[in-house]
């Protein structure tokens, strides 16, 4: 009965064809991971647009999201110098526009988002997007449409908001 395993010459030939087809492989990958982290972050704000409109309409007063960099505090607080990327506050802003005083009540809190997406917006909403109990939209800029441009890895997602305050999606590149 004869020796049964593999010679020296056949086990160098399988790491070779694995090595190659794993070299082409890592950066499919890559852009897997980054298409759906960016997917995964432009349902995560889309979601809350929707989530602040329903209840601007529910409850028949101004839902506001704003941009916060401290979004894991106690009482976190809405930041005009903050990145929309560094989280975000949905709350009942019946004060100060933009603002969350002592009486609002905050909806959902998201935290910071992953560090290699970028969430940018014009003057519309640089601070915040609030929602009145008609369904419409108003930013920080007196406007009630804008676009978020949600950006990693060269890929891009906007959400344009339009004048009645929904929002849609369109793809293109950083």
């Amino acid at each position: 009965m004869g020796e049964r395993g593999f010679t020296l010459v056949e086990l160098l030939v399988v790491l070779a064809v694995g090595s190659i087809l794993l070299a082409i492989a890592i950066p499919g990958y890559a852009f897997l991971v980054n298409s759906s982290r960016l997917a995964a972050v432009t349902n995560d704000m889309v979601t809350v647009l929707q989530l602040a409109r329903s209840e601007a309409v529910k409850r028949g007063v101004r839902i506001t999201v704003c941009k916060t960099s401290n979004a894991g505090a106690a009482m976190p607080a809405c930041d005009a110098t903050a990145g929309w990327h560094e989280g975000w506050l949905v709350f009942d802003d019946g004060g100060t526009r933009g603002v969350v005083d002592t009486n609002d009540r905050i909806f959902r809190v998201q935290e910071r988002v992953h560090q290699t997406v970028s969430i940018t917006t014009g003057m519309t909403y640089s601070r915040f997007i609030s929602y009145l109990p008609n369904g419409s939209s108003q930013g920080s800029g007196g406007l009630s449409n804008g676009t978020f441009e949600i950006c990693t890895a060269g890929s891009r997602r906007d959400i344009i908001i339009n004048n009645v305050g929904r929002p849609r999606l369109a793809s293109g590149s950083c």
